[in-house]
């Protein structure tokens, strides 16, 4: 007889709903004390991003009366990568169209300096050097910026989600 669980979707939308209010609280705080994510700050979001994980899994271990399988919690670290993630991503690409847009073009102007010297240091023809320049001005966009952060997101709750899953499963 197989072992019924509890459902996964209410703790996805709240610790979906916890971690994505949390990376746009960092991205508004980055913004506002004009910073750069540094390494201490992305150190920081991906222990903020274990714990929430961890902790959402493990009350949903408590509720199940202990029980908890490895596919529950890679499900609930996915949810909530997804939930967090497009609650992330809608507001990076708001944020870098609306209230900095000055930042895409710093990014834009040093991508292309960064593509020039790429071409002359490679000696590129004039096809393969207006290519590279048009692939350069699509990544910095704020639909990329948006787009990179939900996938970086759901992937970092896909693996904590795993690892979790591999230290509290019942055997």
């Amino acid at each position: 007889m197989p072992t019924e669980y509890i459902p996964v979707k209410p703790y996805a939308k709240k610790f979906g709903s916890i971690f994505g209010a949390y990376s746009i609280l960092v991205l508004v705080m980055v913004y506002a004390l004009n910073e750069d994510a540094g390494v201490v700050i992305s150190l920081l979001n991906f222990i903020i991003t274990v714990a929430i994980v961890w902790y959402a899994i493990h009350l949903y271990k408590i509720d199940n009366n202990g029980l908890i399988d490895l596919t529950s919690s890679i499900k609930l670290g996915l949810a909530i990568g997804v939930i967090g993630g497009l609650m992330y991503g809608i507001y990076t690409y708001l944020h870098y169209n609306l209230v900095d847009p000055e930042y895409i073009s710093v990014m834009r102007s040093n991508m292309e300096a960064e593509m020039e010297a790429q071409i002359l240091q490679q000696q590129m023809s004039e096809d393969e050097a207006e290519m590279t320049r048009s692939m350069s001005s699509v990544f910095a966009s704020p639909f990329v910026l948006a787009t990179t952060g939900l996938i970086s997101i759901i992937f970092k709750t896909f693996v904590v989600g795993l690892i979790v899953g591999f230290i509290k499963r019942n055997n």
